[in-house]
């Protein structure tokens, strides 16, 4: 029955006909502490084409943080051969702690984006689980990798012909990496629509 299930999801993840994820995850389950910021830049390298997104974060709590992205995004000649804005705000809410001996650093949050393109306007609503574990290398470096799994309806309207909303799943692996105390480094593969990988960096403020 497992085995079912992840074929299922599997399935809605690849074969969905729908194009308009871009803004990736970009962060892992843990929140960025309450009064701090960070910024990063990242390439995102899609299935069609190929963008620069930035990142602004700002914890609101202990357990909270918010998160606001904004893409250029240039789309091949296959999905319409135009140059688009993506806007993205999404907040993520910890709800175990690995620090306090939970197994993972897990959070729970939604996201919403928004693409704008020459022929198409795209708006994703959706609500998401965030899963990262901490390890400790040596020198007091953390590698922290993660993994978020999405769940989003999707309106696409373009200006010649009716618009279309459809329910998508999709799932991002990645990892941020200290480079010191106030930049790392993320590598992410997004298996959505559009697959994906992004790299960047993220720098404390």
């Amino acid at each position: 029955m497992k085995r079912l299930t992840l074929i299922i999801i599997l399935g809605v993840i690849w074969f969905n006909s729908s194009y308009g994820q871009f803004s990736g995850q970009l962060s892992s389950a843990v929140p960025v502490p309450q009064g701090n910021s960070t910024l990063g830049g990242f390439v995102g390298i899609y299935d069609g084409g190929m963008g620069v997104l930035g990142q602004y974060r700002v914890g609101l709590g202990s357990y909270t943080d918010i998160g606001f992205k904004l893409g250029i995004i240039d789309l091949d000649a296959d999905h319409g051969n135009s140059t688009g804005a993506d806007l993205a705000f999404d907040v993520k809410y910890l709800v175990l702690e690995e620090r306090l001996r939970d197994p993972i650093n897990l959070s729970v949050g939604g996201n919403l984006d928004v693409g704008i393109f020459e022929h198409v306007n795209i708006f994703s609503l959706g609500i998401n689980t965030i899963g990262s574990y901490p390890v400790h290398l040596r020198g007091g470096r953390i590698l922290d990798p993660y993994g978020r799994l999405i769940f989003r309806v999707e309106r696409s309207d373009p200006d010649v012909g009716d618009g279309d909303t459809d329910f998508e799943i999709g799932f991002n692996l990645g990892s941020t990496f200290d480079l010191n105390q106030s930049t790392k480094v993320l590598a992410e593969i997004q298996f959505d629509d559009p697959t994906a990988f992004y790299l960047g960096l993220s720098f404390g403020l």
